[in-house]
Formats: C-alpha cells, structure tokens, sequence
C-alpha cells in the first residue's frame, strides 16, 4: 500500500490556506482507492471522510487532466478501481483482497476523519478553486 501520508508530517509543503498540487496528486489515489475498498468491501467509512477524500479527488483529477488530458484522467480513475472478482472464485478471491485492505480502510478513515484530513481537504479546495474549478 502506498503511505497514507505521503507528503509526511503534518501536511507537507502545502499550508493550511495554500496548496501543493504535488501533494494532492499523491494523496488522492491512496484515499480514492481506500475509500473505494470501504465500498466494495462492505467496511464502514465516516461521511467526513468520504467527504474529504472525494475533495482532495476532485482537486487532483482537475490537475491530472489538466496536465495529461482525457488518457491520464481515465488512466486514474482505473488505477483506483478495486480489481474484478472472479465469479470462478466465489468470493474467495475479493474475500482476500478485502481481508488485505482492511486495516489500511480504517487507517484512512481514522487520518481524513482528524485535523490533517480536515487540512488536506481545506488545500484541495483552495486548489480546485485556485485551477478554476
């Protein structure tokens, strides 16, 4: 799994009122990924942070195709898709998938739910609204 706080500390280069776009590219896939996980894995996620990590989402695929256009927007939405069950399986296979996803659901959860959450989606607001959007 990727960091859950990948610009580490308590939210990297970007301010409480600035943004880094940096940091907000390798944000978003970590909680869009997880916060699509929550769902496919029938795990519960706060409204707060489902809130949040759609927020940071938003901000970064508004950067994302703004630099890479149409192919790198949906090359994104693809990369945080949980993987296809395989009816041959019977659920076994989502079953571990899910069972590895599990703890870093909740981590997720526990870190957009708290102050730094609050803050990574407060500077991915200022730039969804800095980019036009």
């Amino acid at each position: 799994m990727r960091s859950l706080n990948p610009f580490g500390g308590s939210g990297g280069s970007g301010t409480a009122s600035g943004y880094d776009l940096q940091e907000l590219v390798t944000s978003a896939p970590v909680f869009g990924e997880l916060v699509r996980a929550a769902g496919a894995c029938q795990v519960p996620v706060s409204l707060s942070s489902q809130d949040r990590a759609a927020r940071i989402e938003q901000a970064a695929l508004v950067a994302i195709r703004r630099q890479g256009g149409e192919a790198a927007w949906n090359q994104y939405l693809q990369s945080v898709q949980p993987p296809p069950a395989d009816p041959r399986r019977r659920g076994q296979d989502r079953a571990a998938w899910c069972g590895g996803k599990r703890l870093d659901i909740e981590r997720a959860d526990s870190f957009l739910a708290g102050a730094e959450g609050q803050r990574l989606a407060e500077r991915a607001d200022n730039a969804r609204r800095a980019l036009g959007q």
